[in-house]
């Protein structure tokens, strides 16, 4: 017979078993790792005219369209969840503030509907703690 110590209740599910939200902010976080990783340890292949650019362009590129096609599913998607919430605000606190930095403002970017999105999905959900 098992001791008491031994006898564990299950482990809690985590929430981000099955959240299509949380799933996108995790692919968005590791394409973001890779570029921040290539950039830093692939210099000479970052410079136009060097042999290995063109593969290293190439690479960049996919991650690029990788976190630009997670933001799009983020700010079209309505969180369920106050982890959701998070995701989200985990991704457009990076996207946003870059975003604002690099381009001027159009209300139908992605970025944008990210920042809107989630605006209108805290308002929404608030709405059950009241």
């Amino acid at each position: 017979m098992a001791k008491p110590e031994t006898l564990t209740a299950a482990p809690a599910a985590k929430p981000e078993g099955h959240s299509p939200i949380i799933a996108a902010r995790n692919t968005y976080q590791e394409a973001r790792a890779l570029i921040e990783a290539m950039n830093v340890s692939e210099p000479p292949a970052a410079i136009p005219g060097h042999p290995d650019y063109p593969a290293w362009q190439k690479k960049q590129d996919a991650l690029c369209k990788t976190m630009w096609d997670a933001v799009t599913f983020l700010s079209r998607t309505h969180s369920k969840t106050w982890f959701d919430i998070k995701a989200k605000s985990e991704v457009a606190n990076l996207e946003f503030p870059e975003y604002c930095q690099s381009f001027v403002m159009e209300e139908d970017a992605d970025e944008v509907q990210l920042a809107i999105s989630l605006i209108n999905d805290v308002a929404r959900l608030s709405r059950n703690f009241a």
